[in-house]
């Protein structure tokens, strides 16, 4: 099963640069931008993929409406010292209006919701909102994730 979910990860990837939104339904996009590789919509391939490399799940849930979900991705998530922080996990963005089912079962009630996850599909910790500057809530990132590494 593994197998085939890292083979349809890397078909993904090579299908012509036809754009995510017109790719097969159930295949994992991975999608490189600013903010480095994430893996769209897809939580079940991020967490094979997380234990191929031995690596936690950072997992942001959002909306495209919500403005302190775009202040992350935008302004927060494509600086160089946070994506050094994020290279230690498999990075997944889930977007709650298009996976409801998910956001009901990990419990969010608010976005942006940020939760750590290991590979077998565990929570580590959360983080609701956003706390601060960037330069203030890197710190916060990055003991969030120092944890999934331990």
């Amino acid at each position: 099963m593994k197998y085939l979910l890292i083979v349809t990860l890397a078909l993904a990837l090579t299908a012509c640069g036809e754009p995510a939104e017109n790719q097969s339904e159930g295949t994992a996009t991975l999608e490189s931008t600013s903010e480095g590789e994430w893996i769209h919509d897809d939580l079940p391939a991020a967490l094979a993929l997380a234990e191929e490399a031995g690596k936690p799940v950072f997992i942001d849930l959002y909306a495209d409406w919500c403005g302190p979900c775009r202040m992350l991705a935008d302004d927060y998530f494509t600086r160089d010292d946070y994506r050094e922080v994020l290279s230690t996990c498999i990075l997944v963005k889930i977007n709650v209006d298009n996976n409801p089912d998910l956001a009901q079962q990990y419990r969010v009630r608010s976005i942006p919701t940020l939760l750590l996850m290991d590979a077998d599909g565990r929570e580590i910790d959360r983080i609701t909102g956003v706390m601060g500057s960037p330069e203030e809530f890197l710190p916060a990132i990055s003991t969030f994730i120092s944890q999934g590494l331990q």
